[in-house]
């Protein structure tokens, strides 16, 4: 099958997140992604939308109750507003911890590794993924989501306009934060 490797070096012109924004803009179908450390960029977030504008299905599944990292979830959820708002669908994973970093595109682009869809990755990790372009794949890639979705609660624009004051105020904290979560 058709694959590449791609290494992300910190403080450098990082070609994951170029990979992601070239895969979302020329989305045709699915946008499928799940991410353990989901705090987008504004562009991101902006592309996605922009997907589902093109009757894109745009899918997230990120981590629910089960999360190391409790401070990068809430930067996360300061996006949820704008993502769901724009018709991109989030659920979060129930089970247990999720530390997934994947996604696939009309079934036919995977792209998997270590990084997530937040600044970090884009710009101070060593990061390492793996592009494959590939049907069957890609399939395979989209049985597993669909698996995990099972698994997994639907978070929605009512349940982040009802969300409490507490946890308004500190993802409004973290925001500044965000590049280094």
């Amino acid at each position: 099958i058709r694959a590449q490797a791609i290494a992300s070096h910190s403080f450098s012109m990082a070609p994951v997140p170029l990979t992601q924004a070239i895969a979302f803009a020329a989305a045709e179908k699915r946008i499928w992604i799940t991410n353990a450390y989901f705090t987008p960029s504004d562009d991101q977030v902006e592309l996605l939308v922009k997907a589902v504008q093109r009757q894109v299905d745009v899918r997230l599944i990120v981590p629910g109750v089960h999360n190391d990292q409790p401070l990068t979830k809430t930067a996360g959820r300061a996006a949820y507003g704008r993502l769901l708002e724009g018709g991109v669908r989030i659920f979060e994973y129930q089970p247990t911890m999720l530390h997934t970093k994947a996604m696939v595109v009309d079934g036919m682009f995977s792209l998997f590794g270590s990084s997530n869809l937040d600044p970090r990755s884009s710009e101070i990790n060593e990061e390492l993924d793996l592009a494959v372009y590939d049907r069957e794949f890609g399939a395979r890639m989209e049985a597993m989501f669909e698996s995990d979705l099972k698994h997994s609660t639907e978070y929605t624009l009512q349940q982040f306009k009802n969300r409490s004051l507490w946890e308004r105020v500190t993802e409004a904290l973290m925001i500044p934060f965000r590049s280094q979560l």
